[in-house]
């Protein structure tokens, strides 16, 4: 009874001291609207002088037509998960995903423009099961096979090249791969096994519906971290730069071999290996005479932490795990020179700050980039000055104070990075504290605290950026996967390590000193582990994200917090987030990103579901202007932008009844849309007669722009045609813009 009454003065409350706010009837939920980033988990797929880069659960087209300068000119709309496998195989591309949540399928796209993949086929249909583990997948004989770590291999004939087909083969069981590519008849598939060896199986496909296991190989993991095998020849790189014969059964010879440098990654070109990735600058290494290599060189190239490489004519394409691009011209091997260094917008961020209408974004592996608000495009870039070491270089969280960002790095501790020049930010000063995890800052202290090695809460005195001081630290018994400072009071959304009543949920430090915080309440009512919190300082209230969803916390006594509202799942999530903004909650775990009602916040209800990639996020973020940011690491930066449940002002089609007698100037554009139903076979799109020049977009659930369209048509005149193969249901909205003036033109959509 307690409780309900707290929360009807709660709710009270917050009616009479809150601004109106639109009702959820006449508050739009937010569409997805921009999607960047992502890890590079598959080698980039070459079609001439295109380059078609899988970062996270989108494809990156880049045009290599000038090498020297290289131009990204488009975004594929994503696949339904991060991708982790890329064929290319005339004019189609097929991408494999993995999701942490047991699912699994296969993207399609049309390379019909080149310049613009359309995503035309999404499918989860290659198995009924629960906890699919897709490693990847490859083209052999002119079909696709995908391997599945639980599952084993299925083919695909690919007799309709836009919606493949698989069947499950003879084989039950696949390794643990990281790369898998197929030549001829020949797929080659390379990773690691649990004895920490490095692998290569060789599967014969000569039978494309059978294919079989011909051979498996194992060699020591440390002399090689990788293989990159070819028809006949095995490149391995590690502590040993080691060189394979492969016999026509599939088995490794060894040949020879000899210590260099570590490397993650090598690559064969002519008479010459280069090998790279581990730690700085490409070695260089004749291997003309296959029994003993030697040395040709060094070449100072920022290529740390490169894992995956690509050909596209005399020049090697390296993304790097620090979001660069690097371009390499190859034509004399013996003497590789770096051509271009791009970057790869988005990266892989883990968390986000906005500095002067720019968005600041932490990136995992080197520091943060600064970008523009609303493409994402990167303008500035700063790298940690810490050694080539991934695990000094994870980095985890950001917060502003002024114009100095202060980072969270695991391997280091704080970092300030001085903003003032947004196009050359600046390291300005640091503090030691290992393995730091979670930050805020508040005035001139920041809040850091970590868990590996004993858990920790620390006080670092900012006051002076140049050089910053840890003044104050305590113990911690259990894991923090969240801190904010809200007032005189930080609190910390920590982990159930040890499963009693006195761990685990919410923990409230009272802040009066500062530099010397006091524990003075802890709550746990049936979160378990609590991994994110925001907060309402307005209403006093907090949100906490646990694994089974969200709960509403009355903060006003912050000695005494109470539950007051909960959104349950019913599920049990690992590495959930919330934010906030105004009466609208996000929650976000591996189903997606729920969209809360929260006007009244004893009640939070869901409005909308938007699948963000399967794996969940790491970090939300609710901008004042409206727009929501989830980041997702591995999947991308998923930018969520205010929507109109009434649809954009669109003329509306009949399927097959064409519409005539438009008109327009150059320029002008005239809108349309139509609904097209479940199992549709084709979506067919049309204009023609008249007179002038006009160029066709469509989209599924948005309106189309240049940049942003599911298919498009720009032919001379007025005779535009789209096709959309297998359409998934929905609104398509249509966009008919003159490239010059045009008469008397006819529109017809049909499926």
């Amino acid at each position: 009874m307690a409780i309900k009454l707290l929360a009807s003065a709660l709710a009270a409350a917050i009616a009479l001291t809150a601004p109106p706010a639109a009702t959820a009837a006449d508050q739009a939920p937010l569409s997805l609207s921009l999607l960047r980033g992502g890890s590079v988990a598959a080698d980039p797929a070459v079609s001439g002088d295109r380059v078609y880069i899988p970062t996270g659960r989108v494809i990156a087209t880049w045009s290599y037509a000038d090498p020297d300068a290289p131009i990204r000119v488009a975004t594929s709309a994503p696949a339904d998960g991060p991708i982790n496998g890329l064929a290319r195989r005339g004019d189609y591309l097929y991408a494999s995903w993995r999701g942490y949540d047991g699912s699994a399928g296969v993207a399609t796209w049309s390379l019909a423009d080149p310049d613009h993949p359309e995503l035309i086929d999404q499918t989860e249909d290659y198995l009924d099961a629960e906890d699919k583990m897709l490693q990847g997948l490859a083209i052999a004989n002119d079909h696709l096979y995908l391997f599945d770590n639980n599952y084993g291999v299925f083919v695909s004939d690919l007799a309709d090249p836009a919606a493949p087909a698989f069947a499950a083969t003879t084989i039950t069981s696949a390794g643990q791969y990281s790369k898998i590519t197929g030549s001829g008849n020949s797929i080659f598939a390379t990773g690691r096994n649990w004895f920490g060896n490095t692998v290569l199986d060789v599967f014969d496909a000569s039978a494309p519906e059978l294919p079989v296991l011909a051979a498996s190989n194992a060699v020591d993991g440390l002399d090689n971290f990788s293989l990159t095998a070819e028809p006949g020849f095995v490149l391995g790189a590690g502590n040993q730069l080691t060189l394979y014969d492969l016999n026509a059964t599939g088995q490794l010879t060894k040949r020879g071999w000899l210590d260099i440098p570590a490397a993650f990654i090598g690559v064969h070109a002519g008479d010459y290996a280069y090998t790279f990735g581990y730690g700085q600058g490409l070695d260089v290494w004749n291997i003309a005479d296959i029994d003993a290599p030697t040395a040709s060189g060094h070449v100072e190239l920022d290529v740390f932490s490169a894992r995956r490489a690509v050909r596209a004519g005399n020049t090697l394409l390296v993304p790097t795990e620090t979001d660069l691009l690097q371009a390499i011209d190859v034509s004399a091997p013996q003497q590789p020179q770096r051509v271009s260094t791009s970057w790869l917008p988005g990266g892989g961020a883990k968390d986000i700050a906005i500095h002067g209408g720019r968005v600041v974004l932490l990136q995992p592996n080197y520091g943060l980039t600064v970008n523009d608000a609303q493409t994402l495009a990167p303008t500035a870039r700063f790298e940690a000055n810490l050694p080539k070491s991934l695990e000094q270089r994870s980095f985890e969280e950001v917060a502003m104070s002024g114009d100095i960002a202060w980072l969270a790095a695991w391997g280091y501790g704080l970092i300030g990075v001085d903003l003032s020049d947004p196009a050359a930010p600046t390291q300005v000063g640091s503090v030691e504290f290992p393995f730091a995890a979670v930050l805020d800052v508040a005035g001139q202290y920041a809040y850091v605290a970590k868990w590996t090695n004993g858990g920790l809460l620390g006080v670092a005195d900012i006051s002076d950026p140049a050089a910053p001081t840890l003044v104050w630290q305590g113990g911690l018994s259990n894991q923090p996967y969240a801190l904010k400072v809200d007032g005189s009071h930080a609190y910390i959304a920590e982990s159930s390590e040890s499963g009693t009543a006195g761990d685990g949920g919410l923990r409230v430090y009272d802040l009066a000193n500062p530099a010397a915080p006091i524990e003075v309440a802890h709550l746990n009512d049936d979160c378990g582990n609590g991994y994110d919190l925001a907060i309402d300082g307005g209403v006093s209230l907090l949100y906490l994200a646990c694994g089974s969803g969200v709960q509403v916390i009355d903060i006003a006594d912050p000695d005494a917090p109470a539950v007051v509202g909960r959104y349950d799942t019913g599920d049990d999530d690992q590495y959930t987030h919330v934010a906030l903004r105004g009466d609208r909650a996000w929650f976000a775990d591996t189903e997606g990103l729920h969209e809360l009602d929260i006007a009244d916040p004893t009640q939070p209800t869901r409005v909308k579901l938007t699948p963000t990639g399967h794996q969940g996020v790491q970090r939300l973020a609710a901008l004042d202007d409206g727009r929501l940011f989830a980041l997702g690491g591995n999947t991308g930066v998923h930018v969520f932008a205010p929507g109109d449940d009434t649809g954009p002002d669109a003329t509306e089609l009949e399927n097959k009844v064409p519409v005539g007698g438009l008109s327009g100037n150059a320029g002008e554009e005239l809108l349309f849309s139509i609904e097209v139903p479940a199992g549709a076979a084709m979506l067919n799109i049309l204009s023609y007669g008249g007179s002038g020049d006009v160029s066709l977009l469509a989209k599924r659930g948005g309106v189309p722009t240049p940049g942003d369209a599911d298919a498009r048509s720009n032919r001379t005149g007025n005779s535009e045609t789209i096709r959309i193969a297998h359409p998934a249901a929905g609104t398509y909205y249509i966009k008919v813009t003159g490239v010059k003036a045009f008469s008397r033109l006819m529109l017809q959509a049909r499926y």
